[in-house]
């Protein structure tokens, strides 16, 4: 494919909802303000991209794409959920 058909509309599309995807999964290794930064860019940049992605290829690929970001999303860690650490020599 040459550059001009990687920016066609679809093109396009398929980058913007796999720029998503990245700044999706990569959300649980940054912290503080970046995370937080991060987050409004996936749900406010996500949704237009998603949908774009629905209406050029169809409910199939733009369903997919949402179900892998917002597993992403999901699995990402929270602050303060982690169960206290045991004291050692303590047993279960």
């Amino acid at each position: 494919m040459t550059l001009v058909q990687h920016l066609s509309a679809p093109g396009l599309a398929l980058m913007a909802a796999g720029l998503f995807l990245a700044v999706a999964i990569a959300l649980p290794w940054t912290e503080g303000r970046m995370r937080r930064r991060l987050s409004w860019l996936v749900v406010l940049g996500g949704v237009p991209a998603l949908g774009w992605l629905t209406l050029l290829w169809g409910p199939g690929l733009g369903v997919a794409g949402f179900a892998v970001g917002a597993l992403a999303l999901c699995a990402c860690p929270r602050s303060g959920g982690h169960p206290p650490a045991m004291p050692p020599g303590a047993s279960q």
